[in-house]
């Protein structure tokens, strides 16, 4: 059998995986794709409420950027496993640095409106879905027995990024204008192209079961079905990502309206969440073993939402008070540590319990279930406009800890196998 990208690289460290090419230039243009989508998601939405003045709205922005996630994860998860992946992510970036170029020229001609902003973040969630079955499986192919490094390396850098790019968001926005956004946003997708194509990688693998893409879908959804531990794990992903998450789309609101921020302080607000996000993934990098993955994994989802209690509870209590904003911040930033421990395992669990020829499909179907998160946009998005943020927050919270009960009614998450993560991390050395 012809020797996979996965054996062929066996790094051991993350210095190693830093001086292996191939795996740096898939690093560093996730990192910078990472800034440009938190940095578009904050500056979009605050552009968005400043323009409409509706929390229904600014929640639309986030939806439609993970709506294809839905749509097309599992589809783009298939062709992946048929095709050059290097080439089929190079062309991916290289649509959405048009179409990024062609809004900044609109934005340019003072004829931007929200129909333009809607359209750019559907296209922006079409390109997002490919990272899940396109990057990150070049990534973890790339990284050989260093896996886990390398997943939780680019977990800490996408917990950064949610840091930079609000902070580069809020300030283009305050400074240079909507038309910013876009043309920065085109230039940094124009380097990451350059990134892709500079180096040479085995960019596909032979697929499991050479039939129709149909039957491909199937199968990824299937065996995944089949799989009690990868049904706990995105179950749980579906539940963070409906009822959690999409928290972030009201904090344009919650910085305009509940701490009378502009347009750069918001940026900073929301800059804390990934603050936190960086801290937890640096503390999860030193303490996660095979042994602990999912505890810190379901974990990080309960405290994630409980934080969102908190804040919501907070923000009753605070509006316009001077200390808010330091009692936000802190909110915020234990936030972010609690979601680091859930994204940092989530693409390491999904990764170790699915076999090697079904993980493109695999991540395509954990792609699926990210694009779940629309549901929860639209939902605090309709809640907050009737009744406002802050018990649209707390009734979000509710329904996800009831739905985390339920969950845990149903399926033994409470005992979670770590043999079986151990031996799927055995199998990333084994020769085919």
């Amino acid at each position: 059998m012809a020797q996979t990208a996965a054996n062929a690289a066996k790094p051991t460290s993350m210095w190693a995986l830093l001086r292996d090419p191939r795996y740096l230039a898939f690093w560093m243009a996730g990192a910078l794709i990472g800034v440009v989508r938190w940095f578009q998601l904050l500056a979009l939405g605050v552009f968005t409420f400043e323009l409409t003045g509706s929390p229904l709205l600014v929640s639309i922005v986030p939806l439609l950027s993970m709506a294809p996630m839905a749509m097309f994860g599992p589809i783009i998860g298939a062709v992946a496993d048929r095709v050059d992946r290097k080439l089929l992510f190079a062309v991916s970036i290289a649509g959405i640095c048009i179409t990024s170029a062609v809004m900044g020229a609109i934005a340019l001609s003072g004829t931007l409106h929200f129909g333009h902003v809607a359209f750019i973040a559907f296209m922006n969630g079409i390109f997002w879905a490919t990272d899940m079955p396109i990057r990150r499986r070049l990534l973890g192919d790339l990284s050989g027995d260093a896996l886990p490094t390398a997943m939780s390396l680019d977990a800490a850098t996408g917990n950064g990024t949610r840091m930079l790019g609000p902070l580069l968001g809020g300030a283009v926005l305050q400074f240079v204008g909507v038309q910013g956004i876009f043309l920065f946003s085109a230039a940094v997708y124009g380097l990451c192209i350059v990134l892709v194509l500079f180096v040479r990688v085995q960019g596909s693998a032979k697929a499991a079961i050479p039939t129709s893409l149909i039957h491909d879908l199937r199968a990824g959804i299937q065996y995944v079905r089949g799989d009690m531990h990868l049904r706990r794990i995105l179950g749980i992903t579906v539940i963070f990502n409906v009822f959690g998450f999409p928290f972030t789309s009201m904090i344009p609101v919650i910085g305009k309206v509940h701490l009378a921020q502009d347009s750069f302080w918001t940026g900073v607000v929301s800059s804390l969440e990934g603050l936190g996000a960086l801290l937890g993934a640096i503390l999860i990098a030193m303490i996660a073993r095979p042994g602990n993955y999912y505890p810190i994994y379901l974990r990080g989802t309960i405290g994630y939402i409980l934080a969102i209690y908190v804040l919501a509870i907070s923000l009753f209590f605070i509006n316009g008070m001077p200390e808010a904003f330091g009692l936000v911040a802190t909110v915020l930033v234990i936030a972010g540590m609690c979601g680091a421990s859930f994204a940092a395992m989530q693409s390491t669990l999904t990764y170790l319990g699915a076999a090697p020829e079904y993980r493109s499909r695999v991540l395509g179907v954990l792609t699926l279930c990210i694009g779940a998160a629309p549901f929860g946009f639209l939902n605090v998005g309709w809640m907050a406009s009737m009744w406002g943020a802050p018990l649209a927050l707390f009734i979000m919270a509710s329904e996800g800890l009831i739905m985390l009960l339920l969950l845990r009614l149903t399926t033994p998450i409470g005992k979670p196998d770590p043999g079986h993560y151990s031996a799927s991390q055995d199998q990333l050395t084994a020769k085919p």
